[in-house]
């Protein structure tokens, strides 16, 4: 056996590979998102193919440790580890990157595509960092044969404090402040320097000139696109605002879904934004409290100060749980500072339950969140959420959602409409545009649609967007579909089905 490591120096090492895992793990799931997103689907083929291979890490490292019990085994998986750790800012982000072009954005392409990019980026680092712990364990025991129930118990403690900081440290300080990249490379160099500490050979340490050379290979944007204005890793996502033409995008994760957009020179965006406008004709009166759940760049904020200021007295506020995306407003999609101000940075039913009395009452309540390009939150979409929000409206106020869906008689459409009619009985649907998107509008009294087509009641601008809207607009009896409740809602299977169905539809 080579010379014994000290007592303090396993309980150091177990810490640092526990810190580690956790940390490459944390970090992976920001370098997986520009290509595959966030969703349900990639964190369960991260998390499984990691727990595969701290299994076989364990299980391979436990058989190498008995063999060849030493410090060597010990320390250079460790700096093996920080090598591969460091490659994954160059190497494994163009792995991933290729394997994601193109990608379809579809459950199946997402799961086996992003499944192939975990074995073959993440794994391997994931798999030698697992052989410290038998090491660890075989070493001490070896040392203190008395007392091994106390020696696993302490090594495996050290091990989870490491990975508490390996978990909450990229997740609140590194990747937020620092970077996706900075992040790997630091890992990177901790395990370098511990292996070349533990292994006492000096010529090793020249190896540290790798998280050097991968610091200044990796900077500069992690995906660059034409016309990017901003790039950030927020502590929710991966963001980009680019500029197309006349036009500024808001996209996150692997941009499989736009979340604002500005076109400059217009009010109108072409898109489902524009139909939230025709909202408050519905209703009588001149005054409109509105309130948008999941502002983003503050797109419905803006057309509704733009367009509806000078027809209603508005009070205009919006949620946003992204506190990077809430400042982007103002700079990139035409928030004036004042409007700006009016989004708050939270989770958006919090944010609602947290209301009281007159202050907390709406006209017009928008829920326009998506946690991960097309998902729905869960939470902001089940029968307790919307019975919530009915709560916070004035009388004959108006909930109102964006559905993407392939028809009348999708299951995720469905489910929605049955959902929001649970809380406020006279529900209608409308399809709105070329794309897959349908108005879904609630309230507790009739909303009568003739409104919208009346001289006057909607201003030139939105005239053409009303005749259409009025035309599709459909109520709803709330039958079909699943009832979604905090204890059973499967929004995400639900879309799921949605985009295969879209997948199987295209392909033919």
């Amino acid at each position: 056996m080579s010379e014994p490591v000290s007592w303090l120096g396993l309980r150091w090492t177990a810490f640092i590979a526990g810190m580690a895992t956790m940390g490459l793990e944390m970090a992976a799931s920001r370098l997986l998102a520009p290509a595959f997103g966030t969703s349900q689907l990639v964190w369960a083929n991260l998390i499984g193919v990691i727990l595969l291979a701290l299994t076989f890490g364990y299980r391979v490292g436990g058989a190498l440790a008995d063999r060849r019990p030493g410090r060597g085994g010990l320390y250079g998986s460790l700096l093996a580890s920080g090598v591969l750790a460091l490659a994954l800012p160059l190497a494994g982000r163009w792995v991933i990157a290729e394997l994601g072009a193109g990608i379809l954005n579809t459950p199946v392409s997402v799961v086996l595509l992003s499944l192939a990019a975990v074995l073959v980026v993440i794994a391997p680092p994931v798999f030698l960092l697992a052989f410290a712990t038998p090491f660890a364990i075989r070493l001490a025991v070896a040392a203190q044969t008395e007392r091994t129930g106390r020696v696993v118990g302490v090594l495996e403690a050290w091990a989870t404090a490491g990975s508490l900081v390996g978990t909450f440290g990229p997740a609140f300080v590194t990747i937020p402040f620092l970077g996706t990249n900075q992040t790997l490379v630091g890992l990177g160099a901790v395990l370098i320097v511990v292996g070349a500490l533990g292994l006492r050979r000096r010529a090793l340490f020249g190896v540290l000139v790798l998280p050097l050379l991968v610091g200044l290979g990796t900077a500069g944007p992690v995906r660059p696109e034409s016309g990017l204005l901003f790039e950030a890793q927020t502590p929710y996502q991966f963001v980009q605002v680019r500029q197309v033409g006349a036009m500024t995008y808001l996209v996150v994760n692997d941009g499989g879904g736009v979340q604002s957009v500005w076109r400059r020179g217009s009010d109108l965006t072409g898109m489902y934004y524009d139909a939230y406008m025709l909202l408050p004709a519905l209703r009588p009166g001149t005054s409109r409290r509105v309130l948008v759940i999941g502002a983003g760049g503050g797109t419905i904020l803006r057309q509704y100060q733009d367009v509806l200021s000078a027809r209603y007295r508005l009070d205009l506020q919006g949620v946003e749980i992204d506190p990077v995306v809430a400042k982007l407003g103002a700079r990139f999609f035409g928030l004036t500072p004042q409007l700006a101000a009016r989004i708050h940075v939270g989770d958006g039913r919090t944010f609602l339950a947290a209301q009281k009395g007159s202050a907390g009452r709406y006209d017009v309540i928008i829920v326009d969140a998506y946690a991960r390009e097309l998902y729905i939150p869960y939470e902001l979409a089940t029968a307790q959420f919307f019975a919530l929000a009915a709560a916070h409206l004035n009388p004959g106020g108006i909930v109102a959602l964006n559905v993407n869906a392939l028809g009348p008689e999708s299951p995720l459409l469905l489910s929605l409409v049955r959902t929001l009619h649970s809380a406020l009985p006279y529900t209608y649907v409308a399809k709105v545009g070329t794309a897959y998107n349908y108005l879904v509008a609630g309230s507790a009294r009739p909303l009568d649609v003739s409104r919208l087509t009346a001289p006057g009641a909607v201003p030139p601008l939105l005239g053409a967007l009303a005749e259409e809207v009025a035309a599709a607009w459909q109520p709803s009896d709330g039958q079909g579909g699943w009832l979604l409740t905090d204890n059973r809602s499967p929004i995400d299977y639900l879309t799921n089905r949605e985009v295969l169905a879209g997948m199987r539809q295209e392909l033919g």
